[in-house]
């Protein structure tokens, strides 16, 4: 072999070498650019205990909203967001009486009905169905408690 031979070689290995060096580190850049983060796994444990926290308040995009947004008001006790068998729902107490600010489905799950305006008991009704799904319902009876509402789940 030439020594022009050698010197290709050698030197289409060495651009070889950089250029996955640098597919790699740009692999690694755009992965957490989309991700913002390396993912984590999460434990049963930490599932459980985000799932029982309270959440802050949910997202508009989130939401499916009862009634359009009025101007905030400073009187009026605010809305609790609830959990139940992972749907969102936002209800507040006033005189005992509970009303349902705000209603997310769960997974899988439509809205089909929702009790509007102040009632001693309010009840939302999921629905599933759909190739794949099996047919299902879900309701969520929401009432108050102490001054806060509070949500049970029939199925």
């Amino acid at each position: 072999m030439g020594s022009r031979t050698v010197i290709a070689m050698v030197g289409w290995l060495v651009a070889a070498a950089a250029a996955t060096v640098v597919g790699l580190g740009a692999v690694r850049v755009i992965g957490e650019g989309i991700t913002g983060t390396a993912a984590t796994t999460l434990t049963q444990e930490e599932v459980a205990e985000a799932l029982a926290s309270p959440i802050p308040s949910p997202s508009a995009a989130a939401t499916a909203s009862l009634r359009p947004s009025p101007a905030p008001t400073t009187s009026g006790p605010p809305p609790t967001p609830l959990r139940p068998a992972g749907s969102t729902i936002t209800a507040h107490c006033e005189g005992g009486q509970v009303e349902l600010d705000g209603v997310t489905a769960p997974l899988g799950y439509q809205i089909v009905e929702y009790d509007r305006g102040l009632t001693d008991e309010a009840e939302v009704r999921f629905e599933r169905g759909g190739k794949g799904h099996g047919n299902g319902r879900l309701e969520v009876h929401v009432t108050c408690v102490d001054g806060r509402p509070r949500a049970t789940v029939d199925d």
